[in-house]
């Protein structure tokens, strides 16, 4: 019976004890991460972003309009991956970590996974 919870033990997920840590695949073949609106736009779906600038406005549920120095785009965050106990306005400088989500029949936009901030613009 010891032996079943050993095995138990090392096989619960990392981030069940680490939540908020965001490892990434660093080796060959690792795709980087895109740091400014203007290459999202042109990337493929799913390709890993990094991004740096304001949330300028809330478009919709769960749906931002963000600007960096490159241009804007729009972004989904769901609620609850908005840092807790901190206010967010336009002139907070955030860290947003995604993926470029692209489509057929709508521009592109950036589905967030974490939001850090930064500090005031």
């Amino acid at each position: 019976m010891n032996r079943l919870i050993a095995l138990f033990a090392f096989a619960v997920p990392v981030s069940v004890f680490s939540p908020g840590v965001h490892a990434q695949y660093t080796g060959p073949g690792a795709t980087s991460a895109v740091t400014t609106v203007a290459e999202a736009r042109s990337q493929r779906d799913d390709q890993p972003v990094v991004l740096r600038g304001a949330l300028i406005a809330k478009i919709g549920h769960e749906r931002y309009r963000f600007k960096d120095a490159t241009g804007e785009i729009d972004v989904e965050i769901d609620d609850k991956d908005l840092p807790a106990h901190q206010a967010v306005s336009a002139t907070t400088v955030v860290e947003l970590h995604g993926e470029v989500d692209t489509d057929r029949f709508k521009p592109t936009d950036i589905d967030v996974e974490h939001v850090s901030i930064v500090g005031p613009r």
